[in-house]
């Protein structure tokens, strides 16, 4: 896999993993090291913010195509729907990218 487990700015992963809505008004959705993090931090995109995975997916290519180094670096040069699904599935992991707190 092209993946690389790599500090992102919290910025751009509240936009990764919440959706397309402003990093000020984003709440913390699943806790990392428990059994429902990746359903719900799925669901809410979804429910709350009307966003399927394959659009996530799409705004995190948008972060690509505007040449974030992090992302990047993270997803290569295309974001697939498998490689948001691991994006999220390794931040609800007890060893997240992202570190909470």
């Amino acid at each position: 896999m092209r993946f690389k487990a790599l500090l992102i700015p919290a910025v751009a992963v509240t936009a990764l993993v919440i959706g397309s809505a402003p990093a000020a008004t984003a709440d913390t959705v699943g806790v990392p090291g428990t059994p429902n993090c990746f359903g719900q931090r799925v669901s809410h995109g979804s429910s709350d913010h009307e966003l399927t995975p394959k659009e996530r997916a799409a705004g995190l290519q948008e972060l690509v195509d505007a040449g974030f180094p992090e992302a990047v670096e993270l997803f290569g040069e295309k974001v697939t729907v498998r490689e948001f699904a691991w994006f999220v599935r390794t931040n609800c992991s007890d060893n997240p990218i992202v570190p909470t707190g």
